[in-house]
């Protein structure tokens, strides 16, 4: 290999190597761990996908946890990841699980990184873990935002130091029909932002009442906030001095903006979610929202309209044609209305303001990379960043609806497919509205050949975008993979 060669190229051509090899070696090492009761799971994919246009399709590279990080119309991925997941076996007072997942894009330039990599400890119910984790997929993979419109597998994952429950554990007197889960988490945002060295604080309490043996209902808030930091405008924002402000919700002190004191201190942003799941004779139901806040406006329902909607049926025959949908309605029209704190004097108050609205979801005054992460948004991907020198820039639309679905079944046992289909109109914002709406219609089908005796799969796709926010194009891959 010439010395001249970059040194991301370099690494990649190590890592393809690295990957036509790696099935035969771990076959063997993971066979005598397994043997000895240790069970890690190891896989090495890869992926070529073209592209009409100069990019690729927007459901070819969305909820992919960040891995495809180049824009070029070809593209090469490939993935090496080990992993070992947390027991859940109660008789067993401590447990543990570790992961990690390389990425290495080939896309008119060479991009590597670690995309994921933690390890965590349990100790009876409760969990610490240090690193970064993608979250588990859920609602068969079939959800336009994975259920949470404020924490999709859009962006790579946040590395942090979190404690958690095991799931959700049983309330204290009501054993039988009430349970709990939380998470208390701590991240840096390490990408290149236009604010430098952010926190991102998040926490969430859900409460689960078991109705039935056939139908649960659980309830939760989420509540996320950004801060610290080096602004290049407003400089360096307070730190852990006034952390206990940013947790609590509270006015920012001194060093904080003026905003901040008069308000709340940091970027303050969360939603309340519930979902409801019911069992029927041959079908699995499961109905779920989110309402989104960015104040209290927000967190006091002034903008009840906002939020999102979805359903999701599996079938109990799993080898059926038809066993998953999803169908989800997005809406963020409302942001409490188009009037902020507008002069509306009255003879008794002459200085009196009206309206608390123009939330302008995702975005913020300071924070003006917006809820990104590597260039990728961490909620919902209908939201997509303006890109500037390298830097995410904010959303110039964050006022929408969405209609999407998800289908998936089998065609046999071994055969498998999926089809994603999302039509959105994007408005702008209150302050810069578009002078049309832009519509826009995003397409993909996928089938996945999974072989009998080796543990080899094959993945074939299509996808589309067709509209007015994107360009017109047309995309294709083919994916293998070895998974031990």
């Amino acid at each position: 290999m010439p010395a001249n060669q970059p040194f991301n190229i370099r690494i990649c051509s190590i890592v393809k190597t690295l990957l036509l090899i790696a099935p035969a070696v771990s076959f063997t090492s993971l066979s005598a761990q397994q043997m000895k009761g240790f069970s890690p799971e190891f896989s090495v994919n890869q992926s070529t996908l073209i592209s009409t246009g100069e990019d690729l399709p927007f459901w070819m590279t969305t909820d992919s946890n960040g891995a495809y990080s180049l824009h070029n119309q070809t593209y090469l991925l490939f993935q090496a990841g080990l992993k070992r997941k947390m027991e859940r076996d109660s008789l067993k007072k401590w447990g543990y699980s570790y992961g990690g997942n390389m990425v290495c894009g080939l896309a008119g330039a060479a991009e590597f990184h670690p995309n994921e990599y933690w390890l965590g400890i349990r100790f009876q119910s409760i969990i610490l873990k240090a690193g970064a984790e993608s979250d588990p997929v859920i609602y068969s993979g079939l959800s336009s935002t994975n259920g949470n419109m404020y924490r999709s597998r859009n962006a790579r994952p946040v590395p942090g130091l979190s404690l958690s429950t095991n799931g959700f554990l049983p309330l204290f007197l009501g054993k039988k029909w009430f349970s709990y889960r939380f998470l208390y988490e701590e991240g840096v945002l390490n990408d290149q932002g236009v604010v430098s060295k952010v926190h991102l604080h998040r926490k969430n309490f859900y409460l689960k009442g078991v109705v039935s043996s056939s139908l649960s209902l659980s309830l939760g808030i989420e509540h996320y906030v950004f801060w610290g930091g080096n602004s290049p405008v407003f400089g360096q924002q307070p730190t852990w001095n006034q952390y206990f402000r940013y947790v609590f919700g509270r006015n920012g002190g001194a060093g904080a903006t003026g905003s901040d004191q008069i308000n709340r201190a940091g970027n303050q942003l969360g939603s309340y979610n519930l979902e409801l799941k019911k069992e029927f004779r041959s079908i699995n139901a499961v109905f779920y929202w989110n309402h989104p806040f960015e104040d209290h406006s927000g967190m006091e329902l002034v903008n009840i309209s906002d939020g999102l909607w979805g359903i999701h049926l599996a079938k109990k025959d799993r080898g059926a044609l038809i066993t998953n949908f999803v169908y989800e309605y997005l809406s963020t029209l409302n942001q409490s209305g188009p009037v902020h704190l507008e002069p509306a004097p009255t003879p008794e108050n002459p200085s009196r303001r009206s309206g608390r609205g123009q939330d302008d979801y995702f975005n913020h005054m300071v924070y003006t990379s917006g809820y990104t992460y590597y260039h990728r948004m961490m909620g919902t991907p209908l939201f997509v960043p303006e890109i500037g020198n390298g830097t995410a820039k904010a959303f110039e639309s964050t006022r929408m609806w969405m209609h999407h679905f998800g289908f998936g079944g089998f065609l046999n046992s071994r055969l498998s497919w999926k089809s994603l289909m999302t039509w959105s109109r994007n408005f702008g914002t209150y302050l810069n509205a578009y002078p049309n709406p832009l519509d826009e219609f995003s397409f993909l089908g996928e089938c996945r050949y999974v072989t009998v005796k080796l543990p080899f799969e094959v993945k074939a796709g299509m996808a589309c975008d067709i509209g007015d926010r994107f360009e017109r194009r047309f995309g294709a891959y083919l994916g293998i993979g070895f998974h031990f």
